[in-house]
């Protein structure tokens, strides 16, 4: 079977050629997954009502500052992690919800250095890290990595190296996994875990799962139960929140965000904490000021909690993704620089610019995170 996905990943120009002969649309594989080719139809009709004009003038300014922020051994940094797999995975999904891939289309060459990069900071232990980390730990940039090689995976067979670098990967995440279910910022089993790098993990799983790869059930099923441990209400006002750790402090969008993508991953559209978590969620970002989401105490870590609210509104469909849309792009029109980047509250301006180039292309359809 793995031999088999791996072939039909690695043949994407005859498959594609061959759906266009079927459906009269041609169609391009990402890792085992298929999606549309670049410049024929989006996925979603309701890409042609939200990324307007001005929309796209924005993308295309942040795309352009996260091509010259690239360094000369592929990797891309920022003011709190110079030189970091992290970062260097988020600018390579923003160049991929674009359509380009490695060595094709409009940034091809860029992510084709960017993966370069990303497989040489392969250690003996599998972990995919450079020489600036998370300063908690390295279990973030380990995930983003991961997911963005199998995302890659199929179409760029001149590393002939990338599947055993994934597996390794894969298997440092399993041996990472905590007695609570979950993970935290160490890649280590020891200790308890939080339901952000948890919900991290658990969308890169479900990708390897998609390419092939092997993943015992067990340890999927731990952490879903450890997500929804952090769902379960301790008190009524609880209710439609999760908490960050188990027990812990409740009410963040974004990990109300997390939580629900974690779930998302397991394909469990209609558990009980889907609808109230989605409504609040929804009405947190509905009720703030444009000022606020960028700058308020609820919202401090804005970028970051976009990256998983953006994919929890995504699937739970239009009702609740254009609306949220059509808000984040206009709090982003007015805190995007001359330059097309944006900027977090430590100074950081790359990582939050692919972030937001990611998620305002989401609609477009070509990257594995906006699944419904």
């Amino acid at each position: 079977m793995t031999k088999f996905l791996f072939a039909l990943a690695t043949c994407h120009l005859s498959l594609a050629a061959l759906a266009g002969e079927g459906g009269g649309i041609e169609r391009r594989v990402v890792g085992s997954i298929i999606f549309p080719e670049r410049g024929a139809r989006t996925r979603e009709s309701s890409a042609q009502k939200i990324v307007t004009p001005e929309v796209r003038a924005m993308i295309k300014k942040a795309l352009q500052f996260v091509r010259a922020s690239q360094q000369a051994d592929g990797c891309w940094g920022d003011k709190q992690f110079p030189k970091s797999s992290g970062v260097t995975a988020l600018a390579c999904m923003a160049l991929m919800a674009e359509g380009s891939l490695p060595r094709m289309g409009t940034y091809g060459k860029e992510l084709d250095d960017g993966i370069g990069f990303l497989l040489s900071c392969g250690k003996e232990d599998g972990l995919l890290v450079a020489k600036n980390t998370y300063e908690m730990g390295p279990m973030y940039d380990h995930a983003w990595s991961t997911f963005v090689l199998l995302q890659a995976y199929g179409n760029c067979p001149w590393y002939p190296d990338v599947r055993a670098k994934i597996s390794r990967a894969i298997q440092a995440i399993l041996k990472a996994q905590k007695p609570d279910g979950g993970w935290r910022y160490q890649a280590t089993p020891l200790g308890t875990s939080d339901c952000l790098v948890t919900a991290s993990v658990l969308y890169t799983v479900r990708l390897a799962r998609m390419a092939g790869f092997a993943v015992p059930e067990e340890a999927v099923v731990k952490a879903q139960e450890f997500i929804e441990r952090c769902g379960a209400p301790a008190r009524p006002e609880d209710e439609g929140t999760f908490a960050y750790r188990e027990h812990g402090e409740r009410g963040s969008p974004s990990v109300t965000g997390a939580g629900l993508m974690a779930l998302f991953t397991r394909g469990l559209y209609n558990h009980k904490y889907v609808k109230p978590c989605t409504e609040r969620l929804a009405d947190a970002y509905r009720r703030a000021h444009l000022e606020e989401l960028t700058d308020s105490p609820q919202f401090r870590y804005f970028h970051f909690g976009c990256f998983y609210a953006s994919q929890a509104m995504y699937v739970a469909g239009d009702e609740y993704w254009i609306p949220w849309y059509k808000k984040y792009a206009e709090a982003l029109k007015m805190r995007q620089a001359e330059d097309g980047s944006w900027q977090d509250l430590r100074g950081n301006t790359v990582y939050p610019t692919a972030i937001s180039a990611m998620i305002l292309q989401a609609p477009l359809g070509y990257i594995p995170q906006y699944l419904r």
